[in-house]
């Protein structure tokens, strides 16, 4: 795969084909309601709210697409037995996503200028296409230092591939300094750490976001036993629960120079993103952080911040 690249705005270049504009708005479809009873109201956004003479630019966006046909018809499509399994994965809840609230970086979660966006849906369509002639579901995005933009590029290439119809999880796995939901601007009263210490499903700790119709399974706070958490039976379990429910699972891990949770990740993935920033890390800093990696897993590199 080439090597991508990213402009001052926050936009990924390549030099592969552009893909077609993104499909029409259309009505979504309510989340159904997960088997473990109601959602509390730590646990999800309130959407009681006076819109009288709210903002436009503050309201949720206009949904995409439908709810997914996987999700509509799973039940036509597995036994009961399957069934059992696949309820692991399924969202506690679902999030309208508010413009307002997201991170300026997160250029691919709408229409507005389809010239920036156009790298990540090549880099999505990159993806797919690698996905067709090996194994590849699994992709560790990781960088050298923080400030490369590292978790931006992960959540615009998850909101581009989710725009081509691929089934999506982010797993938010940076337990030092985790900023996904931050930068979406929600908020969640569980993440990942949380599951997996009470060995709950994943789903208590998942959430749909709408209308770009991907997963998160975040991270709410700093995890000191990042690397107990990784390499422990439950998180593996979990993963190949959750595998078969997506096309691609993303995992936004800390940087390599500043913690040894992507080496236990490259474990659980099937290939590596790099994230770099022009200017950033030193060439002997990424020379360090290239050789933690597996560079038979090493599948490109986003060249981020690149100045025009």
């Amino acid at each position: 795969m080439g090597e991508f690249t990213e402009d001052e705005d926050g936009a990924a270049k390549n030099n592969a084909a552009r893909t077609p504009a993104s499909e029409e708005v259309s009505e979504s479809y309510a989340a159904p309601e997960p088997d473990s009873g109601t959602i509390s109201e730590s646990e999800a956004l309130d959407h009681v709210e006076v819109l009288d003479h709210a903002d436009d630019a503050d309201l949720p966006f206009r949904h995409t697409r439908p709810y997914f046909e996987w999700e509509r018809d799973r039940g036509n499509r597995v036994d009961d037995t399957a069934a059992l399994v696949r309820q692991t994965s399924y969202p506690a809840y679902e999030v309208d996503l508010r413009p307002k609230r997201l991170a300026s970086g997160l250029i691919a979660f709408n229409d507005l200028d389809p010239h920036k966006i156009a790298p990540y849906n090549r880099l999505a369509i990159s993806l797919i296409s690698a996905a067709a002639s090996r194994k590849l579901k699994r992709v560790l995005i990781a960088s050298a230092q923080y400030g490369d933009g590292r978790t931006t590029v992960t959540l615009n290439l998850a909101a581009a591939l989710a725009r081509a119809r691929q089934r999506v999880l982010v797993v938010e796995s940076d337990f030092l300094r985790p900023s996904a939901m931050r930068l979406l601007g929600i908020d969640s009263a569980m993440g990942l750490a949380e599951a997996v210490a009470d060995g709950l499903a994943p789903s208590k700790a998942m959430v749909w976001l709408q209308p770009i119709g991907f997963n998160l399974l975040p991270t709410c706070a700093q995890v000191e036993n990042s690397a107990e958490l990784l390499a422990s039976p439950y998180f593996e379990v979990m993963l190949r629960n959750l595998s078969p429910e997506f096309d691609f699972i993303l995992f936004d891990s800390a940087p390599l120079l500043a913690a040894a949770d992507a080496r236990l990740l490259e474990r659980h993935t099937d290939a590596t993103l790099l994230v770099i920033r022009q200017g950033g890390a030193s060439t002997n800093q990424m020379a360090k952080a290239v050789a933690l990696l597996d560079e038979d897993r090493l599948l490109g590199a986003v060249l981020n911040h690149v100045e025009s």
